[in-house]
């Protein structure tokens, strides 16, 4: 499978001022709203994980229209300007909601789909971008601990333990990323395996001299699987922070959990490891 993003790939990035990449035989876009400076649980929290942009396309037909996501974090008094420019320009919001909690500011996230030429859907969302603020907008932080950047080994080992099929660190951020591939979904009609569909995600930063950092996850989970997955996270002082939709018109019916916590990083993975452990590994498909 070429992983290398096509010239449609590029030029759809471009149109968003995003990054393109290839994941899971997917066009996927991303960017982070720099000017957003989030503060959780006391810590900054400035990975991809809480200040996202991300859009994908998938499934062209003949006719050249795909199916399209996208997302971004948005906050509170941007909402209604940018609901109102999606729904101008007939694209499908699906989502508007937390992923986190104990944040400032407050950080809310929209999701939105629609089939479409994807060139031409990312000029619809680039225009419905531009009222959303620039300005640099900052979190409090309550706490004055000195943060430490960490190393590379740690986030090598963080993803062993998650058994990530990729991962990076920067700045002190380590990111992990997997796919739930047993997964495999139909949205509005089209089928799907775009990461925008299918993620999981983990992430460690803000680690102070006593090797706690803000730890970070997010997983796409089935209905039956919620209340398993949330008794085991519980059991590990892992804080609960969103379940629920990011899409409309999907099959199976695709939920999503986030979770939260000041951990150790290697510790806060392997409590995450046995969560993850109830969740099915049994191929589930949509139906078109």
């Amino acid at each position: 499978m070429d992983m290398n993003p096509s010239d449609l790939c590029k030029e759809f990035a471009r149109i968003l001022n995003s990054t393109p990449s290839v994941v899971n035989g997917v066009c996927l876009a991303t960017r982070s709203r720099t000017n957003i400076h989030p503060v959780v649980l006391g810590r900054k929290a400035e990975s991809f994980m809480f200040v996202p942009q991300a859009f994908s396309f998938e499934n062209m037909d003949k006719n050249g229209n795909a199916l399209c996501l996208g997302e971004t974090v948005i906050l509170q008094e941007e909402i209604n300007p940018f609901l109102t420019k999606l729904r101008q320009f007939d694209i499908i919001v699906t989502a508007v909601h937390n992923h986190w909690l104990f944040d400032k500011p407050r950080l809310m996230y929209m999701h939105f789909e629609s089939i479409d030429k994807p060139l031409v859907f990312a000029r619809k969302v680039r225009e419905a971008m531009k009222v959303l603020i620039t300005r640099d907008v900052y979190g409090k932080c309550d706490s004055n601990q000195k943060v430490i950047v960490g190393n590379p080994g740690l986030c090598d080992e963080f993803n062993d333990i998650l058994g990530g099929a990729m991962h990076t660190f920067e700045n002190g951020i380590c990111t992990v990323m997997n796919l739930r591939n047993n997964i495999k979904p139909v949205v509005l009609g089209r089928r799907g395996r775009s990461f925008l569909l299918i993620p999981q995600m983990f992430t460690f930063e803000s680690m102070t001299k006593h090797g706690r950092a803000l730890c970070s996850g997010e997983t796409v989970i089935l209905q039956e699987e919620i209340n398993p997955f949330i008794s085991k996270l519980r059991e590990h002082g892992i804080i609960v922070t969103a379940v629920h939709n990011h899409w409309l018109f999907d099959s199976p019916r695709l939920m999503f959990m986030h979770f939260e916590s000041i951990d150790k990083p290697l510790a806060f993975a392997r409590k995450v490891r046995d969560a993850l452990s109830v969740l099915t590994t049994k191929k589930v498909r949509g139906e078109c």
